[in-house]
């Protein structure tokens, strides 16, 4: 009966997201690619921050790389973001597992200080590049066509990104059922526990985090397309790793549900405090930003979708009992 409801619900909000175009005005689509997009990295995240149990505080560096790669593919040689958005994702995993082999032996905060340092290292060589990456001037994404993947009107955007994130949920609905996935989540809850029975825990966190860096770097190249430009001070910085942790966190790490939820509240609060509140007084949207995450936090340690999920089942467990008393 559960997975019944489960996926009547599903089926219905996907219907629900599929024609949200066709009665919505621009700004409103434009709020949802840009949830469906942070929804995407938190899922991205997910893999190594939330399964792998490493927080990771540097993910907009793998933002940035494959926003560069693909950008200067399509700029200088011709190849179209479509095909380019593998070069980028694979460029991305390899920075991924350099921060995995050179940092994913620290453990406590000394790995999330490791790869803020790496973003930034990433930022300063975007910025010193400048015969490449043109510095902090950033790249103007000049090309135009759905061949390279700029289209006119937001709606088709939203359906890219609405598929990315919906991609990324299935991937992590396979990878947590996955030997992989397993393993990884058992390293998360005891790393001597699971070198024990055989998981070479070093390895199995260094291939996490190429995943997670992989599927980053896809997500970098689908946003610099949106945004038809790329600069280093825009993509690399640390509000972005910081935002797609907490996104992941608020909404409920370890699930392939989690980032969905936490970025469809978390975006659009922050565009409208920050529309209201952004003149006024200096930061204080932030605050305000800040204040929400705090409380969720604090009163939703395991996320919204483990409290949702933990009352439905109650909800439901309560009904049953109802019934099987009636029918005694």
């Amino acid at each position: 009966m559960k997975i019944t409801i489960k996926w009547i619900t599903m089926a219905i909000l996907l219907i629900l997201a599929l024609i949200l175009p066709l009665f919505a005005n621009e700004f409103i689509i434009s709020v949802f690619v840009q949830a469906y997009f942070w929804a995407f990295l938190a899922l991205s995240w997910d893999v190594i921050g939330g399964y792998g149990g490493q927080f990771s505080l540097g993910h907009a560096a793998f933002v940035g790389i494959g926003a560069y790669t693909s950008t200067i593919l399509l700029e200088s040689y011709g190849i179209s973001p479509w095909m380019g958005m593998w070069a980028a994702g694979i460029l991305a995993g390899i920075a991924g597992a350099f921060i995995g082999i050179t940092s994913l032996r620290l453990r406590g905060p000394f790995f999330a200080l490791a790869t803020i340092a790496f973003a930034e290292l990433v930022r300063l060589l975007l910025l010193y590049f400048k015969n490449v990456t043109r510095g902090p001037l950033g790249m103007l994404i000049t090309q135009t066509g759905p061949q390279n993947m700029i289209f006119e009107q937001q709606s088709y955007y939203y359906y890219l990104m609405l598929a990315s994130m919906i991609t990324g949920v299935i991937f992590l609905k396979w990878f947590e059922n996955s030997k992989f996935g397993i393993g990884l989540v058992a390293l998360r809850e005891d790393e001597e526990a699971a070198e024990s029975v055989g998981i070479n825990v070093y390895k199995t966190k260094i291939i996490g985090a190429t995943i997670s860096a992989f599927l980053t770097g896809i997500g970098g190249t689908i946003y610099a397309q949106w945004l038809h430009y790329v600069r280093p001070d825009v993509l690399v910085k640390l509000d972005y790793s910081t935002q797609i942790a907490a996104i992941d966190i608020v909404g409920g790490a370890s699930s392939p549900y989690g980032g969905v939820i936490g970025s469809l509240i978390l975006v659009p609060l922050s565009l409208y405090l920050n529309s209201i509140f952004g003149g006024m007084i200096a930061g204080l949207s932030l605050i305000l930003y800040g204040v929400v995450l705090l409380l969720v936090v604090v009163l939703l340690p395991s996320g919204i979708y483990e409290f949702l999920r933990r009352r439905i089942s109650d909800i439901m467990a309560k009904k049953m009992e109802k019934g099987g008393g009636k029918t005694a």
